[in-house]
């Protein structure tokens, strides 16, 4: 029995269109095998979130499964949607054949071409140990830093603990944030890896019951794993969103630069539109850096000077405050560098991207409606020492990014001589304080014993995020990479918390 396990990328919501391409997929006259299988979600993609309960979808969804129904009279189907079973809305798996849908809630197991095969939804370890020759394991879950690997170990050990094969499918695709790798794969009863598929990318993988197993292992550079989920949910979002250009602000610094490599990676150099927005305080090695940056990845780089719009908003309110203050000038500056760059975006029919990374978000060293302003924040999970990490990647066959944008002290440029650490500490520290304080809920004294910090440094960064709340609450959906610190917290944005 040859069964074609595809690495499927619906639009959530798009019952019909999703269908159709399932369709083509049954029609494709190879690789020819004598079941498809799609993953959890295939019909209706995810995240639904409320349209989950959307009753409209379900009856596009039955009337997608009898036309689906229509085209497995050689090859069988299975794939997952939503459905309702009594009141209640869940995720389903159908297994289609001759006409036929068979619906199925958790697990069940199926005789088909003389095999029996268990279906299985949710954990592999959850589903009841039946008498099968294979089993199908249907899923929807989202990529995170280092879970590919401990995915393949569980099912690994799923099969050899129920000495029976096993083929998984996960779901394809960016939404809202999350992005599902696509991962496609197969474990002998032994427990050894038989088939793997390439992450982040749609395609077909084929297993072949009467041919020998060959084991294949899994192995990346965890860098670049990130990467290229970073740049195909980039990519995915922005096509997804209607797009197919992207325009954000290339400042001479670290964000931006990696921002600019996932764009250029994800949508190619020519629908990237970077701009450089000098302003009175910026520095000439900022603009030579984001030069040399833009012609080494081939996207275009535009200029705008700021001072003349920021006099001109000066001047327009000079009869009320004839002195800005320091602080209202800085913000000043990042929302009119954000109104320039949506601007443009119109007039390109670009998206505008914020380059923020996570730990600016944390403590809230941005400008709502500033540097935050985008439609995503591709970076909003990734910390600041980890760019790092990733910039030593992208430039360890060549220099793509500028030597000069790592080593350079990272800074704003919203006043002259401006340094992150003039108001922060160093970022090595700054990223060990957040997540202990947020994920952890450690006091400030036992952070500090465990950072080697004083109890006033951390407690004023536990000041900085509990107050950053109201900015993290207003911004673009983030790309999430990792178990995500602040993604499942409940935070009040009204509130004093008593250190």
């Amino acid at each position: 029995m040859k069964i074609n396990l595809a690495s499927f990328n619906p639009l959530t919501a798009d019952v019909s269109a999703n269908a159709q391409h399932i369709i083509a997929l049954l029609k494709a006259p190879a690789p020819k095998a004598d079941l498809l299988l799609l993953p959890e979600a295939a019909l209706c993609g995810c995240p639904m979130l409320d349209l989950f309960e959307d009753e409209r979808l379900l009856k596009q969804s039955a009337a997608a499964l009898k036309e689906i129904a229509k085209l497995t009279q050689n090859t069988a189907c299975v794939l997952g949607f939503q459905d309702k079973l009594g009141k209640e809305f869940v995720t389903a798996a159908a297994f289609i054949y001759k006409g036929k849908i068979t619906k199925i809630y958790d697990s069940e197991t199926i005789s088909f071409a003389g095999q029996s095969l268990q279906i299985v939804l949710g954990p592999l370890q959850d589903a009841p140990r039946e008498d099968a020759d294979v089993i199908l394991h249907l899923t929807a879950r989202p990529y995170e830093k280092g879970n590919v690997a401990e995915r393949l170990d569980e099912l690994k050990k799923q099969a050899k603990k129920r000495g029976t094969v096993i083929l998984e499918c996960n779901l394809l695709g960016g939404g809202d944030g999350l992005i599902f790798d696509g991962l496609c794969a197969a474990a002998t009863k032994r427990g050894e890896l038989s088939l793997l598929g390439e992450l982040f990318r749609e395609h077909i993988n084929t297993w072949d019951s009467e041919e020998k197993p060959q084991i294949v292992s899994y192995k990346a550079d965890p860098r670049g794993e990130v990467l290229d989920a970073l740049s195909f949910g980039l990519g995915d979002f922005v096509q997804k969103a209607g797009y197919s250009k992207v325009i954000f602000g290339l400042s001479g610094g670290l964000d931006s630069a990696v921002t600019a490599v996932l764009a250029a990676s994800a949508l190619g150099g020519e629908s990237v539109y970077a701009v450089s927005l000098p302003s009175y305080c910026t520095s000439d090695l900022s603009k030579s850096l984001a030069g040399q940056l833009a012609r080494n990845l081939g996207i275009n780089l535009e200029e705008v000077a700021v001072k003349p719009v920021l006099d001109g908003m000066k001047n327009a309110v000079g009869h009320i405050v004839s002195h800005l203050k320091d602080i209202t000038e800085q913000k000043l500056q990042s929302r009119l560098r954000a109104n320039i760059l949506f601007t443009l975006g119109g007039e390109y029919g670009a998206m505008p991207i914020s380059t923020d990374d996570l730990s600016e978000l944390s403590v809230g060293s941005c400008v709502l409606y500033g540097d935050t302003a985008g439609r995503l924040l591709p970076l909003g999970d990734v910390f600041k020492t980890e760019l790092y990490d990733l910039a030593a990647y992208i430039n360890k066959n060549r220099e793509i990014i500028p030597q000069g944008i790592i080593d350079r002290a990272p800074t704003s440029e919203l006043r002259p001589n401006q340094k992150d650490e003039d108001t922060l500490p160093a970022y090595p520290l700054l990223d060990k304080i957040i997540p202990l304080y947020v994920a952890q809920r450690l006091t400030p004294q036992e952070i500090a014993r465990k950072c080697k910090a004083s109890v006033q440094t951390v407690t004023e960064v536990c000041r900085l995020i509990d107050g950053a709340d109201y900015k993290r609450a207003q911004t673009a959906p983030i790309l999430k990479v990792t178990r995500r610190l602040f993604t499942d917290l409940q935070r009040p944005v009204t509130k004093k918390i008593n250190l």
